[in-house]
């Protein structure tokens, strides 16, 4: 086993097929896991303001930590995919970092649909 993690390009895949399962897992999750209702902010199930508020942020930054986390493990991933590429093919690098890349796009969209728009029930 620790011959085939040596290997920075089998990180980089690790990293890809995790962050398929990991990215709807933390949008999603923190709205299953810290709101009430269907996640909508303006449901009328929520009792009051403070509280929706309270259960928003606790999703809000749930989904901004687990995405900000998921980007800096990207981002060692490509560092030691380049810092290691003189053991790896051109291509295997290229192929690599090119599939990492979208995915840690991924996670900066996660961070934008949850993190500095807030939520709104205007007009309610």
């Amino acid at each position: 086993m620790r011959l085939l993690l040596d290997r920075p390009f089998v990180l980089a895949w690790m990293y890809v097929l995790a962050s398929v399962v990991l990215g709807p897992f933390i949008f999603l999750g923190g709205y299953s896991f810290f709101t009430q209702g269907v996640g909508d902010y303006c449901d009328a199930v929520h009792g009051d303001a403070a509280a929706r508020d309270a259960a928003f942020r606790a999703a809000q930054t749930f989904q901004i930590t687990g995405a900000a986390v998921m980007l800096a493990l990207g981002l060692l991933v490509l560092i030691r995919l380049w810092s290691r590429r003189d053991i790896n093919q051109n291509l295997v690098v290229a192929a690599s970092g090119l599939a990492v890349v979208p995915m840690m796009g991924g996670f900066v969209l996660i961070i934008l649909l949850s993190g500095p728009g807030g939520q709104s029930c205007w007009p309610s």
